[in-house]
């Protein structure tokens, strides 16, 4: 490589990678009122251990907790206080409906004969019940998120602070994943009806079942946010057709206006999920419902939906609307802050140790590693769905010290070459000659392993083996072709190349 390309491309490749990082890290500040800079950064989906999030214990019917049993308790002891000598109080003592268990109370209408535990049928019904809402969040995407029994026979549910899409506020945030942690509990089949409540009867009813329903999906919608996307068989297409078109023929009976339409509910249950205005008679394989949905909002409502539509997979069991609460990251606000100083500090004292240590070879390698770092923030922030945690944190290191050790590893390797005699040139082939088996086996095992564990893990772990394997997919580019190519960039220029890289002969020669 001559030295005028040489320096063409070390001045090129610097702006770019200054220009990278500054889009990366430089801290978020205002550059024109209203608008702000963001760093790609400060765009990264955190996790729960990371930011806080928030998080709810699902109570089925007949399920209480210690304190709704205290109050219930306080209102008899009330009541009784109230009650004159041989009168019956007017609420009943509640520890003849319920019974002790654990940390919660059963309700004598679900417990075995002997009080000691529930009945199987309720227990069935309670399994049922925990398996779908597993998969409900399972097909939100959510890489950190936690589903867990709590005393047997309650849900406790953690879910990470959602990141915010373009124009929503935290409060918009918040109501989003109080609304996901409530329509999640709703039980019941799917029913189509014009009926303005679940319990009142339609003109014209179609049930939501897997005869008639392939699968529910989302679509960007434009303008329009997003759209619930209903996917028929044809079966349901027919069944469909058939609705709408009474529905139509009902409102027109009913409104002489020739602009007449009716309104089409969605139920879950007795909950309504989606509302939607019917003109015309509809023979289509797919209907796309809009609401100007938010896309978490759209996928919430697709995946409640999903999982209503296999028999299988609808529980009958009831659960008590619940109260949400926060939860803060695992070392308080500052965790990301903390996690980022210690990177931080870690990645500087590498940089550090490699210009002292590898002199012209080191500065290859930082070259090497900033791209490295600023391919693999620019994939954390921009491919959607993956979020990040400290298993994610971990997974970063890790691919970073296998990128770092690879280098030194064939650095180490020119060194001996040089050693045995060889010019500077020749020793770097050889060096990187010998290197390149064991570079592309352990690239190669990992990527492996990581892809492994990424199909068949679920949760945090998942997005862990992802974010590895992005880590290490980067590294072995970086390893094998980038890094090896800012050394014979930065090789053509000095005119004492033993000097730059550090080497020395006890007798000198031209190089």
């Amino acid at each position: 490589m001559g030295k005028k390309k040489s320096v063409a491309l070390i001045v090129l490749i610097t702006v770019v990678l200054v220009g990278l990082l500054f889009l990366c890290i430089t801290p978020t500040f205002p550059v024109k009122s209203p608008n702000s800079f963001r760093s790609l950064l400060s765009i990264v989906d955190l996790g729960r251990d990371l930011e806080g999030g928030y998080y709810t214990v699902y109570y089925p019917e007949g399920v209480i907790s210690k304190a709704e049993y205290e109050t219930l308790e306080a209102e008899y002891e009330y009541a009784l206080s109230e009650t004159e000598d041989g009168q019956t109080p007017s609420v009943d003592d509640p520890s003849e409906n319920y019974a002790a268990y654990r940390g919660i109370y059963l309700s004598t209408d679900i417990t075995n004969e002997a009080g000691t535990d529930v009945t199987e049928e309720f227990k069935s019904d309670f399994n049922n019940a925990l398996d779908t809402i597993k998969d409900r969040y399972e097909r939100m995407g959510m890489s950190d998120y936690s589903i867990y029994l709590q005393d047997d026979y309650t849900i406790r549910v953690e879910v990470p602070t959602p990141i915010l899409e373009s124009g929503e506020s935290a409060y918009d945030g918040e109501t989003d994943v109080q609304e996901m942690l409530t329509y999640f509990s709703y039980s019941g089949e799917i029913l189509f009806t014009d009926a303005t409540s679940a319990s009142a009867t339609g003109t014209a009813e179609m049930a939501g079942t897997s005869e008639y329903i392939r699968s529910v999906s989302t679509s960007n919608a434009g303008d329009q946010g997003y759209a619930v996307v209903i996917n028929f068989t044809s079966a349901g297409r027919e069944a469909f057709r058939t609705l709408t078109s009474s529905l139509v023929s009902s409102s027109s009976s009913s409104d002489s206006s020739s602009s007449s339409s009716a309104t089409l509910y969605i139920y879950v249950g007795t909950h309504q999920i989606l509302g939607a205005t019917v003109s015309e008679e509809m023979d289509q394989d797919a209907v796309y419902i809009t609401g100007g949905f938010s896309k978490r909002d759209a996928e919430m409502r697709a995946a409640l939906l999903n999982t209503s539509i296999s028999e299988s997979d609808v529980f009958d069991l009831v659960f008590e609307s619940p109260e949400y609460y926060t939860t803060e990251a695992l070392l308080g606000d500052s965790t990301a802050l903390i996690a980022a100083i210690c990177i931080g500090v870690l990645v500087l004292a590498m940089l550090v140790f490699s210009a002292v240590k590898f002199k012209g070879m080191g500065l290859a390698h930082i070259y090497g590693f900033i791209t490295y770092a600023v391919a693999l923030i620019a994939c954390i922030s921009l491919i959607p769905g993956i979020q990040l945690t400290l298993g994610g944190i971990i997974g970063i290191l890790l691919s970073s010290a296998i990128m770092v050790s690879c280098n030194y590893y064939a650095f180490n390797n020119i060194k001996k070459e040089f050693a045995t005699g060889k010019t500077l040139t020749a020793s770097i082939k050889a060096g990187y000659k010998k290197s390149l088996a064991f570079t592309i086996d352990v690239h190669a095992i990992l990527i492996l392993a990581s892809l492994a564990v990424w199909l068949i893990a679920t949760g945090a772990a998942k997005f862990m083996a992802l974010i590895f394997l992005l880590g290490i997919a980067i590294s072995a580019l970086c390893t094998l072709v980038i890094t090896r190519f800012y050394l014979y960039m930065f090789m053509a220029q000095p005119k004492n190349k033993l000097a730059f890289v550090g080497f020395r002969r006890e007798e000198t020669e031209d190089e």
